[in-house]
């Protein structure tokens, strides 16, 4: 019997891991232009060895009345090796970089999608999620 698919490494020899996305809202008169947020993120993953961030992005919200859509949050793509060490990580770091009330972590387990959601001065956990950004 072989081993499973997500332990071993496919034909470039990436080994496949998990797959979190952090949502931050976009707070009006908050500047993050560098996005710093996303960089200290990939730096606290890589110092405990749980994993990278893949890329980040803004993402749209509801069109206005006048049909006009501004920045609601930013997307960040975590690359992950343990899901459960990479929540608690994450449920300390984002505080402490200054992520706005409403912040989500977004992961699945067992194939169901859930998100942690920041309401300080605590999370909210493991809030199921019926569509979402991350996908199984």
């Amino acid at each position: 019997m072989g081993l499973p698919i997500a332990s071993t490494p496919d034909s470039t020899g990436y080994q496949r891991r998990e797959f979190m996305v952090v949502k931050i809202p976009v707070v009006e008169d908050v500047d993050d232009r560098w996005h710093q947020r996303e960089e200290r993120i990939d730096q606290a993953l890589r110092a405990d060895g749980l994993g990278s961030v893949l890329g980040w992005g803004d993402s749209l919200g509801e069109p206005t009345r006048r049909g006009r859509r501004r920045v609601a949050f930013t997307r960040v793509d975590i690359d992950i090796s343990d899901i459960a060490a990479g929540r608690a990580l994450l449920q300390a770091a984002l505080p402490a970089i200054g992520v706005p009330p409403g912040t989500e972590i977004h992961y699945s387990i067992a194939r169901v999608r859930f998100a942690d959601i920041y309401a300080p001065p605590e999370w909210l956990l493991e809030r199921p999620q019926d569509q979402g950004v991350n996908r199984p």
